[in-house]
């Protein structure tokens, strides 16, 4: 790692642990709606394909959370095949005893790239939460075999997984942080000590990230525009892709009154840090530190 990947030595020291990493290969958190155009420049399905082996990729696409599994697979086929890819199999789960089975397995184990559709957060859980693909897809993460996930494929990455509120505290988009309107489920634990939002700036989302944020102190919280992603590898340097923003709170020394406040009213969160990224630029999740780059100040 260059110099110009560590943090500051003039940054202010934050007293905080890293963010805690399981062995892992790359991981990619898209926040849904990327462009899948062949002629967009460094788009995200291109770097995709480039961590996944470039035109030799095998990819398995597993269309799980869609409303319509068959549709979004073969959707995906397409897009990767104008890519040049035409190595491009679809794991086809209808219930859950699926996820179990080994023809299952098989597809996994020979991907080279996995990409994880958009749909319903609760659908994925409920299918693939605690399986042996689940399982299998953390091993071969662990190899070195990129995972991705779009929406709410890219929330499903994280150990925990931010997903639509309960009712109690009204829309989950309410602009303002309130008691119980989300809550938070397990995910496949590819990156730890992280919560992942999607459509972010568009469908007005801070205030549910600060609610899960507020819940569980000391997690990252990390929100994602459409058309845009974050890939961290082995080393948990995170690095911004596609052409929207990516919003990151870390919590380590924030404190909130949510355990004060009953469900639908507004929470106080202070002390905590947060940093707004576009194109290309990183952060080090172990330092919890946004890279310096150059200004023209």
């Amino acid at each position: 790692m260059s110099d110009a990947e560590h943090p500051s030595k003039s940054a202010s020291p934050i007293a905080s642990a890293p963010v805690r990493r399981v062995r892992q290969g790359p991981v990619m958190p898209i926040g849904g709606a990327e462009e899948k155009s062949v002629d967009a420049n460094d788009s995200i399905l291109e770097r995709f394909i480039e961590l996944a082996g470039g035109k030799k990729s095998r990819i398995t696409v597993i269309p799980t959370a869609s409303e319509d599994p068959e549709e979004a697979g073969q959707r995906y086929v397409k897009v990767f095949g104008k890519h040049g890819l035409d190595n491009v199999e679809v794991l086809h789960l209808e219930q859950r005893p699926d996820a179990n089975d080994q023809k299952s397995i098989e597809v996994i184990e020979r991907a080279t790239g996995i990409f994880i559709t958009g749909g319903d957060q609760a659908r994925l859980v409920s299918m693939l939460s605690g399986t042996r693909v689940m399982e299998c897809i953390r091993e071969r993460n662990a190899e070195g075999v990129i995972v991705a996930g779009t929406s709410a494929g890219a929330s499903i990455l994280a150990a925990h997984m931010l997903v639509g509120g309960t009712g109690i505290a009204g829309k989950s988009g309410d602009a303002s942080a309130r008691k119980a309107m989300v809550e938070l489920v397990a995910g496949f634990g590819l990156l730890q000590d992280v919560i992942i939002d999607q459509h972010f700036s568009q469908r007005g989302r801070m205030g549910r990230l600060l609610t899960a944020f507020a819940s569980n102190p000391g997690l990252i919280g990390i929100g994602l525009d459409e058309d845009t992603a974050v890939v961290v590898d082995r080393g948990g340097m995170l690095e911004v892709l596609g052409t929207g923003m990516v919003t990151i709170i870390d919590g380590r020394n924030s404190m909130s009154d949510y355990f004060e406040r009953n469900p639908r009213e507004v929470l106080s969160i202070v002390n905590s840090s947060l940093h707004v990224l576009g194109p290309s630029r990183k952060f080090n999740l172990d330092s919890r530190q946004p890279i310096p780059f150059e200004t023209n100040a």
